[in-house]
C-alpha cells in the first residue's frame, strides 16, 4: 500500500482503538456509515466483479447496496426460522462457483454462528451493526470473521449523533486497505475511492457512548426480562438464541398470530411497534420462490419498543398495551 500517511483525527483514533478492542481485532478504521464500512470491507478483502456474496434475505437493503458498490453480485439466501440468521444449508443449495464471500448478520443483537461458512472456505464479513456488546462462547461478535463492521447510526446500540460506522479486522493489512479506499487526499495511485472517514465530532460522541456499552446492554436485558415475564401467557414467541451465545437485545422481537393487526392496534394505543425488516431482500430483488422462513418472519414478526433510556412508566405502558392488544 506504499507509505500513505495515516491521516486520522484524535477522536477518531480513540474510537478506532475502542472498536478494535471490542472485536479483538488488530486494527480498526472509523467511517461515515455502516454501509460504507461494509462496502470497503468487501473491497479490502479483494471481492469485486465476477464474485458473488451470500447474504440473508431477512435483513436491511444496505447489504445489497454495499455488495453492488463493491462490484459484486448478491446471492440472497433464506434464514433459519428459529434464530433468523442466514441458513448455511440454504446457502449450500444456492452456491455457485462464483461464490466468494458471505455477510453474516448477527440479527437484532443475537450472535450468529460463523463456523459453517468458515468450513466452506468463504471470506466472512461479520455484520455487527445491531450486536455491539454481544458475544458467542466467550468471544465478542466481530472476532471470528475476516472483517467486521459496526454502525453508530441513531437507532443502533451506540450512536455518534448521525450516520457513522467502523470496520475492524484481525489482519491490519485489511484495515490499511480500507483506510486507503476511504480518502482521496495524498494518494499517488489512481483507484476508485470514497470520502468515507468519520469526522472528529461524531467520533467524540461515539467514544463517550462506547464507554456505556455494558450499561446499555444491562438495561436492555433488564427491560427484556420484564417483557418476557409479563408476556409469558400471551400468544407470542421469541426468536431462539444459540447455546453459549450472549446477545444484546437491540430489538425485542416477537412472533404473533397476526402481525398487521397487532401493529395497528398497538399504534392506536400509542405504542409504535414496527416490522423488524421493511422488505425482505428476495422481494426487493423480485425473487419469488424459495424463501419460506423469511416470508414467515415477515408475516408474523414484530419489534416492540425497547431502549436503555426508557423510564419505568414507559416500560409499564408497553407491557400494559401489548397485554391488552394480544390477550
Amino acid at each position: 500500500m506504499g507509505t500513505t500517511p495515516r491521516l486520522t483525527s484524535p477522536e477518531a483514533a480513540r474510537l478506532e482503538g475502542l472498536v478494535a478492542r471490542f472485536a479483538e481485532a488488530a486494527d480498526a478504521v472509523a467511517l461515515n456509515s455502516g454501509t460504507t464500512a461494509l462496502t470497503l470491507a468487501l473491497r479490502a478483502l479483494g471481492v469485486g466483479p465476477r464474485d458473488e456474496v451470500a447474504l440473508p434475505s431477512y435483513a436491511c437493503a444496505a447489504l445489497v447496496h454495499a455488495v453492488r458498490a463493491a462490484g459484486a453480485a448478491p446471492l440472497v439466501c433464506d434464514i433459519d426460522p428459529e434464530t433468523l440468521a442466514l441458513d448455511p444449508a440454504d446457502l449450500e443449495r444456492r452456491a455457485t462457483p462464483r461464490l466468494r464471500a458471505v455477510i453474516v448478520v448477527h440479527p437484532f443483537g443475537v450472535p450468529a454462528r460463523i463456523e459453517p461458512f468458515r468450513s466452506r472456505g468463504l471470506l466472512v464479513v461479520e455484520d455487527c451493526a445491531q450486536a455491539l456488546g454481544a458475544s458467542d462462547r466467550g468471544r465478542p461478535v466481530g472476532a471470528r470473521g475476516d472483517a467486521a463492521i459496526f454502525s453508530f447510526a441513531p437507532t443502533k446500540v451506540i450512536t455518534c449523533g448521525g450516520p457513522g460506522g467502523a470496520l475492524a479486522a484481525p489482519q491490519a493489512a485489511v484495515v490499511r486497505a480500507a483506510r486507503d479506499l476511504a480518502g482521496h487526499d495524498e494518494k499517488a495511485e489512481d483507484r476508485a475511492r470514497v470520502n468515507g472517514l468519520l469526522g472528529d465530532l461524531h467520533a467524540a460522541i461515539a467514544v463517550v457512548q462506547a464507554g456505556r456499552v455494558r450499561e446499555f446492554r444491562d438495561r436492555r436485558a433488564a427491560i427484556a426480562a420484564r417483557y418476557d415475564g409479563a408476556f409469558a401467557s400471551l400468544p407470542l414467541t421469541r426468536p431462539g438464541v444459540p447455546a453459549g451465545a450472549a446477545p444484546i437485545v437491540h430489538r425485542y422481537l416477537a412472533r404473533v398470530p397476526n402481525a398487521d393487526r397487532a401493529l395497528e392496534r398497538l399504534a392506536a394505543r400509542g405504542v409504535i411497534a414496527r416490522r423488524p425488516v421493511f422488505l425482505p431482500l428476495h422481494r426487493l430483488l423480485g425473487l419469488r420462490d424459495g424463501y419460506p422462513a423469511a416470508e414467515a418472519a415477515q408475516a408474523e414478526m414484530i419489534s416492540l419498543p425497547i431502549s436503555p433510556a426508557f423510564r419505568e412508566s414507559e416500560v409499564e405502558k408497553v407491557i400494559g398495551e401489548v397485554t391488552r392488544c394480544l390477550s
